[in-house]
């Protein structure tokens, strides 16, 4: 018996965000729910006020790739970590601290929570019990702060950009933790730099989440596509893509994998303006709009088959841009 609802994370944009500028797209966080029988959305959890943990004016307001262990969930923001407890929705904490920059993902490791501060080309490690910082590792092997200042708080801080490695998801894998690197195409070891994982072949289209499942690791590309990796060999075995033979396929930035009974359960975006143009070249290639609409969607996909099972799509203005894809009820 599988996952019968998904927990969506993502954000809402702002009216006028791309010509505010980067770290300005987002005015609402959002966690929706998605029902897999009725195809039924609803909001769930939500963040519409900032704080002092952003900037005083136009603060990004978004959630981005969490993670649940039992009743607990940790959902990012761009610069606070939110626990959750599930069965009622109630906030239980918020951590914050100053090396928080659009972070991307949470995860928990045992006794530690793990963040990526995508801002900062920084993987962050704290405790899970206090909160506190144990390590923050540069994603590029580097000290942590060669580019930054530590004294600087980078949560009043909207953008970074450019980034060196734009960090975006940890997955563990052979006992280390890995991270996805977006500029690099690859996925690296945290504690030895020299095992890299090259995922796109060259290609310039984004990395974003490394999943392990079935012996196999499972990486997702914004345009789509899923890159299988053997975990033995740690080479690619095979790229599948969801919509392989259909006339209408998404236009939206693919980002958010869980996978639940061999069904991969993907998030796509409603595509927004965006100066990384060489990002969306794969638009101009193959892509047309999904049936009328442009709206943010959820695609499952059987993995073994190789078919294509069924599209959720988003009710009109709910969410715009998705970033995690969560189980959050099983028969």
């Amino acid at each position: 018996m599988g996952i019968n609802k998904l927990l969506i994370s993502g954000a809402c944009e702002r009216k006028g965000g791309y010509e505010l500028g980067d770290g300005k797209y987002y005015e609402k966080g959002i966690l929706v729910e998605l029902d897999l029988s009725s195809g039924k959305y609803d909001e769930v959890y939500s963040l519409s006020e900032s704080g002092p943990n952003y900037p005083d004016e136009h603060p990004n307001l978004q959630f981005t790739a969490g993670c649940i262990q039992g009743d607990t969930m940790w959902l990012p923001t761009d610069t606070e970590i939110h626990e959750i407890y599930l069965p009622d929705r109630a906030l239980k904490r918020v951590i914050s601290h100053s090396c928080f920059q659009n972070l991307h993902s949470v995860h928990r490791f045992g006794d530690q929570i793990v963040a990526t501060s995508t801002g900062l080309d920084n993987v962050v490690f704290m405790d899970a019990s206090s909160g506190e910082i144990n390590n923050v590792v540069n994603c590029e092997g580097k000290e942590p702060w060669h580019r930054f200042d530590v004294d600087v708080d980078y949560r009043q801080v909207h953008s970074t950009r450019p980034h060196d490695c734009h960090p975006n998801y940890v997955f563990e894998w052979q006992d280390s933790l890995w991270v996805t690197r977006c500029r690099q195409e690859d996925a690296v070891n945290l504690t030895n730099f020299r095992q890299k994982l090259e995922i796109t072949g060259g290609h310039v289209t984004s990395i974003h989440d490394g999943v392990v499942w079935n012996e196999k690791l499972i990486f997702t590309r914004v345009d789509g596509l899923l890159v299988f990796f053997d975990k033995d060999t740690a080479q690619p075995t095979e790229l599948q893509d969801p919509f392989h033979g259909k006339r209408n396929r998404p236009i939206g930035w693919c980002r958010g994998l869980f996978i639940d009974d061999g069904i991969a359960y993907l998030g796509y975006s409603r595509i927004r303006k965006t100066r990384m143009k060489d990002r969306l070249k794969y638009l101009a290639k193959r892509n047309i709009k999904y049936s009328t609409s442009s709206n943010a969607l959820i695609v499952a996909y059987d993995i073994a088959n190789q078919k294509l099972l069924k599209v959720y799509e988003t009710p009109p203005n709910m969410i715009d841009a998705i970033y995690g894809v969560m189980g959050a009820v099983r028969d």
